[in-house]
């Protein structure tokens, strides 16, 4: 009889874990407007040795702009124009997925680098972004990420306009 009391508590704090990691990403997912850089390579801090991203040195940027549930517009300096783009948030990792040419641009948000203490929000993401003919990319976006990580560009993403009014909307 213990043991039937036991597993809706069991199964209470598994849910729980389960909404937990699906609200990692939920401020970012809000956001109107994402901003990423990513690199070829990291940088080396000399006195430490440790690796380094540097603002500013970035070889490409990416911005997302949402336009619906499940949907975004990516503006690259790898590409001319906007392009539109699905968003998937599994809970574990976000991902904006482009289909271009047969090709497929993954850009994945994996953990937060940086969070706003006062506020209790992530302000900085680790990312990564890799291009790739992974068809599996659709249905299992998380397993071709941890497949390809490795070989993808590293880089970060913050948000915009999370909480604060939009200054033309004033």
């Amino acid at each position: 009889m213990d043991r039937l009391k036991f597993l809706p508590l069991l199964a209470l704090a598994l849910a729980g874990q389960v909404q937990a990691q699906a609200t990692a990403f939920d401020n970012l997912v809000r956001s109107p407007h994402v901003h990423c850089a990513f690199y070829k390579s990291y940088e080396i801090d000399r006195a430490t040795g440790d690796l380094l991203l540097v603002e500013g040195r970035s070889q490409s940027l990416a911005h997302f702009q949402v336009t619906g549930p499940g949907r975004a517009r990516q503006i690259s300096t790898r590409g001319a124009g906007a392009r539109d783009v699905k968003v998937v948030n599994t809970g574990r990792y976000l991902h904006y997925l482009d289909h271009v040419a047969g090709m497929y641009v993954q850009t994945t948000i994996y953990t937060c680098l940086e969070s706003d203490e006062r506020h209790g929000v992530c302000i900085r993401y680790g990312a990564m972004q890799s291009r790739h003919f992974d068809t599996r990319v659709i249905s299992d976006p998380d397993a071709v990420f941890e497949a390809l990580r490795d070989n993808s560009d590293p880089g970060f993403c913050d948000h915009s306009f999370i909480n604060i009014q939009e200054a033309q909307k004033r």
